[in-house]
């Protein structure tokens, strides 16, 4: 016990000296769920603003006095475009989207034939492209009642076309909390905590190779197994310390939050962040014993490092499965490590509550990988060292 623990120290003294790692475990940490709630809030006030402005720029609306009318009535403004508009829409100058009516619009629709409107936009301008979906909205609420109103001239009474009038009924549970915009926050925890834990994983067993101290370290008296313990007790807690801190992130996160709508979805709280430590401690223990033995193959930090990161790079696409069963989400997905994790926290974001069960299944598979990455790691340090 006295070995493993020295062991201990010392992986924890060299991870701390390691400024790779604490960059990269500080930075994932405690500003990545930051900075994306911050741009998530941007981009959705950005949406909302537009459909606020309540301004239609438009080209030709003198050909159109019944559009303009209905647009008028509907409460808003009618302005029109710049000459230039396509150059000032490339240019980022314009930040709304350019209704163009032909000449004859008027003449063609008292005629009854069909015609055409056209919404110009820069499609690499994002303000623009954002206020495409009030524009098409207010433009469908015209033509729906420029049917009605030719019907109505024909003696056709709009009413017996729809016989059957559809409506929605709400099945959400009141305690539910929406969560469409924050349901790529356990992706992003769920890489904080790989790359948090990723480079002092590979400095323990790469790095000391290549720097030559990993040779000294086997010549005292202590079991594979006592190494293996030891250095994954260090990386663990570099990955738990990762969790904590990402967590704790949350709190702060929510006052840097611009958006009222994206505020009101977002709510993290004490009992919320205790489902989350249960949920991603087992984890972080089984990812830091899974990293390294991935490294401990590897004859130079580079390599453990590339090896390493195609894990990672596992993490988003292991995120998007769930896309894949719409609706009620398969059983087998709680004994799947990182995906299990994901659903819990989506489950804990909407206010719903996780059994026990789950949890359970959960922690016992991320046991079963920690166990099979530390024999694996007991038996092979010792081989590594010796070839």
């Amino acid at each position: 016990m006295k070995q493993m623990w020295a062991i201990f120290r010392k992986e924890i003294k060299d991870a701390l000296r390691d400024r790779r790692t604490l960059l990269i475990a500080s930075f994932s940490s405690l500003l990545g769920v930051p900075l994306m709630l911050l741009v998530f809030s941007v981009v959705l006030s950005q949406l909302e603003s537009q459909e606020d402005k309540r301004i239609v720029l438009a080209v030709g609306m003198e050909h159109a006095p019944a559009l303009e009318n209905f647009i008028l009535r509907q409460g808003y403004q009618v302005k029109t475009a710049p000459a230039d508009y396509v150059s000032r829409s490339q240019n980022k100058e314009l930040d709304q989207p350019v209704l163009l009516i032909p000449d004859d619009f008027a003449e063609q629709l008292a005629a009854g034939e069909k015609t055409s409107l056209e919404i110009a936009y820069d499609t690499s301008n994002r303000q623009a492209e954002l206020g495409l979906r009030p524009l098409h909205r207010l433009l469908d609420a015209y033509v729906q009642e420029t049917a009605l109103m030719g019907l109505m001239m024909r003696g056709v009474a709009p009413e017996s076309l729809q016989m059957i009038d559809i409506r929605e009924r709400y099945l959400q549970r009141p305690q539910e909390r929406k969560a469409t915009v924050t349901t790529m926050l356990p992706m992003m925890v769920l890489m904080a905590i790989v790359l948090g834990g990723m480079y002092a994983a590979i400095d323990t067993t790469a790095g000391e190779r290549e720097r030559g101290s990993l040779e000294p370290l086997m010549m005292n008296p202590v079991h594979g197994w006592q190494l293996a313990v030891g250095k994954w007790g260090a990386v663990a807690t570099v990955g738990m310390a990762v969790v904590l801190l990402t967590i704790a992130s949350f709190f702060p996160s929510q006052w840097l939050i611009r958006n009222e709508t994206l505020r009101a979805e977002f709510q993290f709280g004490w009992k919320d962040a205790v489902g989350f430590l249960l949920v991603l401690l087992p984890l972080a223990a089984s990812m830091a014993a899974l990293q390294i033995a991935i490294a401990l193959d590897c004859k130079s930090y580079k390599e453990a490092q590339v090896r390493n990161q195609m894990v990672t790079m596992l993490i988003p696409f292991v995120s998007l499965i769930p896309i894949l069963f719409p609706g009620r989400e398969p059983t087998w997905f709680q004994w799947v490590p990182v995906l299990a994790q994901n659903q819990m926290m989506n489950q804990l974001l909407k206010g719903e509550t996780v059994s026990v069960w789950s949890m359970l299944i959960a922690f016992l598979v991320c046991a079963g990988l920690t166990s099979i990455s530390l024999v694996y790691i007991a038996k092979k340090m010792r081989q590594v060292v010796m070839h």
